[in-house]
């Protein structure tokens, strides 16, 4: 096989000193930073129909859990949180005993719900969606979440950066075989969730752990 040229050679050289040059000057893909829930400030509320006559409301908290979000790259978003059940308040202790029971949410089986994103879709500037799944009473089944960016910055107080979402969804209870009280209760439960993170760069656990 005859040897390339001089030209040929320096031909290969100078592409592959442009190759290298244009690596070097592509901005490196940023990674999203990692939020710890602020506890105090997250709120899970929900809304369920009371035999036609009215919607009342309750609230959860949340016990622990971690997102990771990127102004510039809504892609590479996610997020893992677990749901203290038994933290249910409706307003009256005997609403929170029947509601957080075996006839319907069976707490002291399942404490706890968890909702982990699959993927995050940015609708507008500020508006997007999270496909996730949600685990809660003993199944596992997809939900999206409707989400608005509030805002991302420092807190003054807290010392950190903080970034905060407005969220909505609906539960389909009976898919998750709380069908109990059917002509008193709704089929479907509305979320709101209310969500302020503390930027943490130890909040998400290890691909390893």
């Amino acid at each position: 096989m005859p040897k390339p040229s001089p030209r040929h050679r320096s031909m290969h050289v100078a592409a592959a000193f442009a190759v290298a040059a244009f690596a070097a000057s592509a901005p490196a893909r940023a990674t999203p930073d990692t939020y710890r829930f602020d506890l105090v400030h997250t709120q899970v509320l929900f809304a369920v129909d009371h035999q036609r006559f009215s919607q009342p409301q309750g609230r959860l908290h949340v016990k622990e859990g971690w997102f990771q979000f990127d102004p510039a790259d809504w892609s590479s978003a996610r997020v893992d949180v677990v749901v203290d059940l038994a933290s249910l308040d409706l307003g009256d202790a005997k609403w929170n005993d029947t509601a957080t029971s075996g006839q319907l949410l069976a707490v002291a089986r399942w404490p706890t719900a968890r909702y982990t994103s699959r993927s995050v879709e940015r609708k507008d500037a500020t508006h997007g969606v999270i496909h996730g799944d949600l685990t809660f009473h003993g199944q596992t089944r997809a939900l999206d979440l409707a989400f608005t960016l509030n805002h991302v910055g420092n807190d003054p107080y807290a010392f950190k950066q903080k970034a905060g979402f407005s969220a909505t969804a609906t539960l389909p209870r009976f898919e998750f075989g709380i069908t109990r009280y059917k002509d008193v209760i709704g089929a479907e439960v509305e979320l709101r969730i209310e969500v302020e993170g503390l930027r943490d760069r130890a909040a998400a656990p290890k691909k390893d752990e």
